[in-house]
């Protein structure tokens, strides 16, 4: 991972104060978690707070890596594996259901990725580099989350949407629909 710009750091600065924000009105709260997100070409963890609007109602803000090996995936490349940081931010309806919680909900996620690329691997001159891109993902999620306590919850959401190569520099590299599914934890404050 590069560096982290200036943006990242403003983001990281709004999260840190959001919980000072959720005690200042009762009615409202933030949660903190961890998520693990799997989809066919890689994985992205990442370091959450989801800030409730209402018991209905939230707002989630993700912070983490992208880590890729597309395989056979690209219809550019033979081969294309790299990483890079970014994040995400979304809004979620809540549905109570026994002793849990069904979500749907609507994210976007940013991703600066760097992608090590190869063409031509079984030819005798093959071609090879490296590709910046800055990754536009729109998508959709819904799932289930238990409650464990009264703080803690643990859930599994699945989600589908589209990757899009907003910023490329260097050769073309994959870009498509995704799905994925993801593991989460969180604990309120």
């Amino acid at each position: 991972m590069r560096h982290l710009p200036t943006t990242w750091f403003f983001v990281l600065c709004f999260l840190c104060t959001l919980p000072f924000y959720a005690q200042s009105d009762p009615g409202k709260r933030t949660d903190l978690g961890l998520s693990v997100q799997a989809y066919p070409a890689g994985i992205i963890p990442t370091i959450n707070a989801e800030h409730y609007l209402s018991e209905e109602s939230s707002l989630l803000f993700r912070l983490g890596a992208n880590i890729t090996d597309r395989q056979d995936f690209s219809d550019e490349n033979d081969e294309e594996e790299g990483a890079g940081f970014g994040g995400s931010f979304g809004y979620r309806k809540h549905f109570p259901v026994g002793k849990g919680k069904i979500i749907a909900g609507f994210n976007t996620d940013i991703w600066n990725l760097w992608i090590d690329w190869r063409d031509g691997v079984n030819m005798p001159n093959p071609s090879s580099g490296t590709t910046y891109i800055l990754v536009l993902q729109p998508w959709l999620e819904a799932g289930y989350f238990l409650d464990l306590n009264a703080s803690s919850r643990i859930g599994i959401t699945a989600g589908f949407g589209r990757e899009i190569n907003v910023v490329t520099n260097g050769d073309d590299v994959a870009q498509d629909f995704i799905a994925s599914i993801s593991l989460q934890y969180y604990f309120s404050l």
